[in-house]
């Protein structure tokens, strides 16, 4: 699992200080079904946008309208160790 995250929010620094992590993923359409990843983040820079730009046109949305001048972004690859399954 990809994530692309502005180095300016909480979380990147704490994954960088400790990559541990969790992903929960919820079924909407179902609350008592969901995904849950452990596992480790692996940060990259992502300087160009190349990455953060194939989220955005997969999503239809910019992600450089979310960021500062001077921001950058990094993708968040999470390795996971552990892989949980509810329903």
């Amino acid at each position: 699992m990809k994530l692309s995250l502005n180095t300016s929010r909480q979380k990147v620094q704490n994954l960088q200080r400790d990559p541990r992590c969790s992903v929960l993923l919820l079924d909407l359409a179902n609350p008592y079904r969901y995904v849950e990843l452990r596992g480790d983040a692996v940060i990259t820079p992502d300087d160009d946008y190349a990455f953060a730009d194939r989220v955005g046109e997969k999503y239809g949305a910019d992600l450089r309208e979310n960021d500062r001048p001077g921001e950058t972004r990094v993708v968040v690859t999470i390795r996971p160790t552990r892989v949980h399954t509810w329903g």
